[in-house]
């Protein structure tokens, strides 16, 4: 999931560049956004802007990571985002992180070093922001759309009023891969043991799915779903197939294992797209044994331009039985 996240978080902050940098940085205007991933050992961050502050004609990068949980090693991992940045574009940066949720105790800024007892080698200084910290107002009273996907995480922040302004905002900002990233903060917030919420979003995103289809961060969830849902049936297939001890145990496990991970696959995406024709799924799905057909009616939900066609498509098992 956190390969999800990232991605998701890196499209926000980059669809959004201006509204960070006006929230994080007063007045700061955005001239450019640079490359995160930096030369020789890998490393990327979420975002690397380069700004300037009218006022003073102060050039400078903002640099910004976002975190779901507490990391205890982000200090060190922006003092080294921030050591790489300046080396390589020769100008001074303004470190931020923005904790989503409440984890607990974070690590504030500044980062201090010191060597033989008391003596003082270092002093990194860093913008720390808890989001759960703060109160839905404190984002509406900013005046900038971007930012209003953060309401959601924010203390009392977690209802159907407040998840349904930030979705209205956005649409009627026309800020359509915002409103994918905001689909997951909300999911996130909500918490997916909670079946109530989560079926109401699951709804809600429905009625934004013309807008959605075609945004990376929509396209980047669906992808991921079908990926994982397939990996997990595997690894339980094989699981099953290993305590029975025995060859064709395995090999049946594997099999079923196939099954049930694109089973799972195809449900997530029709949840998501097509949340009426689920029932339906599962019947279809209950004779089918060739794991061609369902790879085939994954492609065919994705691409289905409606609720009808891919009715279509289900139906279409019973025939070609």
């Amino acid at each position: 999931m956190a390969t999800l996240y990232d991605d998701t978080f890196k499209i926000f902050i980059s669809e959004n560049a201006q509204d960070f940098a006006s929230w994080l940085v007063k007045g700061a205007q955005v001239q450019e956004k640079l490359l995160t991933e930096f030369e020789g050992r890998k490393l990327q961050a979420d975002a690397l802007l380069s700004v300037i502050r009218p006022e003073t004609g102060e050039e400078l990068l903002l640099q910004i990571e976002c975190q779901s949980k507490k990391d205890a090693g982000m200090p060190e991992r922006l003092l080294e985002y921030h050591l790489r940045a300046r080396r390589e574009h020769q100008r001074p940066v303004y470190s931020c992180v923005i904790y989503l949720r409440d984890g607990g105790e974070v690590q504030h800024s500044p980062l201090i070093w010191t060597v033989l007892g008391d003596q003082e080698v270092l002093r990194f200084h860093y913008l720390v922001i808890e989001v759960a910290k703060m109160r839905p107002d404190e984002f509406r009273q900013l005046g900038l759309p971007g930012l209003l996907p953060f309401m959601i995480l924010t203390q009392g922040g977690a209802s159907h009023e407040v998840a349904e302004e930030i979705f209205s905002g956005l649409e009627r900002a026309g800020k359509r891969d915002t409103l994918a990233a905001a689909y997951t903060l909300v999911s996130l917030a909500f918490g997916k043991e909670n079946r109530t919420e989560q079926g109401w979003l699951l709804r809600r995103v429905s009625d934004m799915d013309d807008v959605l289809r075609d945004t990376p961060v929509y396209q980047e969830m669906t992808r991921w779903a079908r990926e994982e849902g397939l990996r997990a049936g595997i690894q339980e297939g094989r699981r099953e197939g290993l305590q029975e001890g025995r060859l064709e145990g395995r090999l049946e496990g594997i099999q079923e294992g196939r099954l049930a991970g694109l089973q799972q696959a195809l449900l997530v995406i029709l949840t998501e797209r097509f949340p009426k024709l689920v029932r339906l799924a599962k019947k279809q799905m209950a004779v089918i044994e060739e794991p061609e057909i369902l790879q085939l009616l994954i492609v065919k939900m994705s691409i289905a331009q409606s609720a009808e066609e891919a009715k279509q498509y289900l139906l279409e098992i019973d025939q070609d039985e």
